[in-house]
């Protein structure tokens, strides 16, 4: 019965990619839906695009392992949330409107006035979202290979054909929608399967008192604070212009539908976060002795729950997997057919011929993961959490000060973000010196870097800061109405 639920799920996304297909009429439609997402489609998708096998998988695994303080980081993804829906993401629909952008190379090129910019966006998405993409294939493959003994390279191959057949179908449209269908079945999964989960453990009370006599830490600071906190500034430093999230921006249809869905998102995230805090410490109370942290999702699943509620959380996991892959599959897709092929290389293309090359080369980026994720890979919500900080070393400050500071040259950017990522994977590859996250390195040094270096340098034109100020705006137009 839960394969069944697995498989009603997998066709049902599967057919909403192939709906949507036909209102794909250009690039516009294929990447941001035309720029037309209302509330609930637009709260969904931010919350299904942000969840994944990190949150699914790796998460309730943090929670077995450490028990319910992992929970404070919600904290800070829900003020970087409050932050980019209140400061960013009004100024990059403002900017959809004007230039008609479709990414994030879009806005930082155009920004600093700079294809080498873009370049290097390009390049370092594929890094950063390449190893993220790998890390969902892998916890998907595990989950199928454990519950339903499916050899890993099949479990790889069926996740990856699932979410590439509708992501090159009905781009954003299928994207949006199935997120809307797998942000449901994500929240009531998770949510039905907790007073499963809290009644096995003989009640919320016994479940902590058990819980206490494994492991007090587990009830109180299971975590070390500083580590943490850490991890916690990662996360939120990783959110601030996200580039999967922000380029939603572009998709929903103005800033007041803007903010209303990230309350949406809110709800649902909410939803989640008491859900798997339960879950993890549920499982480390019902299988102490489970073989890794990661298993603890899909037994819950298969070994609690009934057939068709198991199945139903399965379908769960699943959803949370290929919501944010195929998010990641279409903005990789689209840097390289928009950013590179049409706008670095200049590529004369007509709408039908690019909407074609882009489906091309974001079903080559699905495809291009699929060696990788054959292999051994540590915890996946460890992945995440140095994904977390590569991204927001490189893309948090170029982004905020970008919109708000004028004198953010090219070159201050390009400092910025090569200095950010850079010092981020030597403190990784160092192991973490004297026990501090990478954030705390990189991200002065990417701040320090666009300040200094933008000080130091030729500022860029009027016309660059027009789509994002005001007042450049305001000058400028009285300047011609004066000549």
């Amino acid at each position: 019965m839960a394969i069944a639920v697995l498989i009603i799920y997998m066709l049902a996304v599967i057919g909403i990619g192939y709906y949507m297909k036909s209102r794909i009429k250009n690039e516009m439609d294929f990447l941001a839906a035309g720029g037309k997402l209302g509330v609930w489609v637009g709260g969904m998708t931010l919350a299904a695009t942000q969840m994944s096998a990190g949150t699914a998988i790796g998460t309730v695994g943090f929670h077995y392992q450490v028990g319910y303080n992992f929970a404070w980081i919600w904290l800070a993804i829900w003020a970087s949330w409050v932050i980019m829906a209140i400061f960013i993401a009004p100024k990059m629909k403002a900017f959809f409107n004007s230039n008609k952008a479709l990414t994030i190379p879009d806005l930082l090129g155009t920004r600093y006035e700079s294809n080498a910019i873009r370049v290097i966006s390009v390049i370092i998405l594929l890094i950063c979202y390449g190893m993220t993409v790998v890390a969902e294939l892998v916890g998907g493959s595990y989950l199928l290979n454990v519950v339903f003994d499916v050899p890993i390279t099949w479990g790889v191959l069926i996740i990856a054909c699932i979410f590439i057949a509708y992501t090159v179908m009905g781009g954003l449209f299928a994207i949006a929608y199935t997120d809307v269908l797998q942000m449901l079945v994500f929240a009531i999964g998770f949510a039905i399967a907790v007073p499963f989960a809290v009644s096995k453990a003989g009640g919320f009370s016994k479940l902590n008192e058990t819980l206490s006599s494994i492991d007090p830490n587990l009830v109180a600071n299971g975590m070390p604070s500083s580590v943490l906190m850490g991890v916690a500034l990662s996360f939120f430093i990783m959110m601030i212009g996200y580039p999967i999230i922000a380029i939603r921006f572009y998709s929903i249809k103005d800033n007041k539908t803007i903010r209303r869905a990230v309350g949406v998102s809110f709800i649902f995230q909410a939803i989640v976060a008491v859900s798997i805090a339960i879950l993890g410490v549920s499982a480390k109370v019902l299988y102490p002795d489970l073989s890794s942290p990661d298993l603890a999702s899909s037994t819950i699943a298969m070994d609690l729950l009934p057939p068709v509620l198991g199945g139903l959380l399965l379908a769960a996991i699943l959803a949370a997997i290929q919501s944010t892959v195929s998010a990641i599959l279409l903005m990789l897709g689209s840097s390289i057919s928009h950013d590179i092929m049409k706008v670095v290389m200049k590529k004369k293309l007509s709408d039908k011929q690019q909407l074609k090359i882009t489906r091309i080369v974001v079903l080559i980026m699905g495809i291009l993961p699929i060696p990788f994720a054959l292999n051994p890979l540590p915890l996946i919500q460890q992945i995440w959490i140095n994904a977390a900080a590569l991204i927001g070393s490189s893309f948090a400050v170029s982004i905020l000060l970008g919109l708000y500071w004028k004198r953010a040259t090219k070159a201050g950017a390009i400092t910025s973000m090569v200095g950010g990522i850079g010092s981020a994977i030597l403190w990784l590859s160092l192991g973490n010196p004297f026990g501090l996250d990478p954030v705390y390195i990189s991200v002065p040094v990417s701040l320090l870097g666009m300040v200094f270096v933008s000080l130091l340098t030729k500022p860029v034109s009027k016309q660059a800061l027009m789509p994002f100020f005001k007042d450049v705006q305001a000058t400028e137009s009285g300047n011609t109405i004066a000549g």
